[in-house]
């Protein structure tokens, strides 16, 4: 178990939250967001903002505008979240916590990686990037 996984579980048993880990093989779930949140962005600006990298940049490239730094934070932790994946970029599962209305942004483990949290249905994400003067960032459409 890779040291997210290792963390970020301990920390949601600690906090009685139920979770499953889901493979993530041939990174189908950042699959699955770049569909939900950056559709709308061509394959060449893609290219310029170094997007296949980092995901986020679609962020702090302002090509999606969003909440971040407290705003995000706080919209996070306002957020109604049902069920959640919790994706890190460093790990070849993710996270699939069921019942995720009492997760806030401090029971988040950040480990040096990118760190993608979104709803089951790819609705809203909250991402924390590996760069601290970057994020966290905040996006619902």
């Amino acid at each position: 178990m890779d040291e997210f996984l290792h963390k970020q579980t301990y920390q949601l048993q600690d906090k009685n939250l139920s979770f499953t880990l889901v493979p993530n093989k041939g990174n189908v779930l950042e699959q699955k967001w770049e569909e939900a949140f950056a559709k709308g962005i061509s394959q060449s600006q893609k290219r310029k903002i170094a997007f296949k990298q980092c995901m986020w940049n679609v962020f702090s490239w302002r090509k999606i505008e969003c909440l971040k730094e407290q705003q995000a934070i706080e919209a996070f932790d306002l957020q109604k979240k049902a069920g959640c994946y919790l994706i890190c970029t460093s790990s070849e599962e993710a996270i699939h916590i069921t019942k995720a209305n009492r997760l806030k942004a401090k029971d988040i483990t950040h480990v040096g990686s990118d760190l993608y949290i979104v709803d089951e249905h790819f609705t809203w994400t909250y991402v924390l990037t590996h760069e601290e003067d970057c994020g966290p960032y905040f996006y619902s459409p």
